[in-house]
C-alpha cells in the first residue's frame, strides 16, 4: 500500500477504472476476520467456524479494501498481504489492480458503522450489504498516519453512516 500513500495516486487509480465522482471519499479498511469467523461459528461450533472461515476466505479473497465512496456508489480495490498473515501490516499489503468491485447506490442494500469494541475508540466496524446478498465485514482505524487522505475521508464516511 506504500504505492498509494497520497490522494493524487489514489485518484489516478480510481480514475483508471472510471470510479471518480464530484466527491471522492477514499479510505482504507481491513477485513474483520474476527467478526466474520464468529458469525460463521454460529453455524455449528468449531467446525462451523472453520468451514465458514474457509468459505468467507474463498468468496472474499482479500485482507483489506481501498474504497472510494462517490455520490454514485462505492468502488473497492482488493488488497492482499502476501503469505499467511497473523496480523495485518499496512506497509506489507499489496493492492490488486485486477480485483476491482463496484456497487452503484441502487446495488447497496445497507451500510452500517458501529463501534469496533466497547473500549476501543480508535477503530470502527463497517458492515456493507449488497442487493446480491454479499456482506463485507470490515474494520478501519479512525486515524491512519501512513495514509493521510484516509483520516478526513473516513471521518466523513462515518458521519454519513454511523448508527445513532
Amino acid at each position: 500500500m506504500n504505492e498509494y500513500n497520497t490522494l493524487e495516486k489514489c485518484l489516478e487509480l480510481f480514475k483508471s477504472v472510471n470510479c471518480i465522482g464530484k466527491e471522492n471519499l477514499i479510505f482504507f479498511t481491513y477485513k474483520d476476520t474476527a467478526k466474520s469467523t464468529s458469525k460463521a461459528s454460529m453455524l455449528g461450533g468449531a467446525v462451523g467456524a472453520f468451514a465458514g472461515g474457509m468459505v468467507n476466505g474463498a468468496e472474499y479473497p482479500y485482507d483489506g479494501l481501498l474504497i472510494n465512496k462517490t455520490e454514485n456508489g462505492i468502488g473497492m480495490f482488493m488488497v492482499k498481504q502476501p503469505g499467511i498473515p497473523f496480523t495485518y501490516k499496512l506497509e506489507k499489503m499489496e493492492l490488486q489492480k485486477d480485483k476491482f468491485i463496484y456497487y452503484s447506490n441502487e446495488d447497496i442494500k445497507d451500510i452500517k458503522i458501529k463501534k469496533f469494541a466497547l473500549l476501543n475508540n480508535k477503530k470502527k466496524s463497517i458492515f456493507i450489504t449488497t442487493s446480491d446478498k454479499k456482506k463485507y465485514i470490515l474494520c478501519a482505524d479512525i486515524d491512519e498516519p501512513r495514509l493521510p487522505y484516509h483520516n478526513d475521508n473516513f471521518y466523513k464516511f462515518v458521519e454519513e453512516y454511523s448508527s445513532k
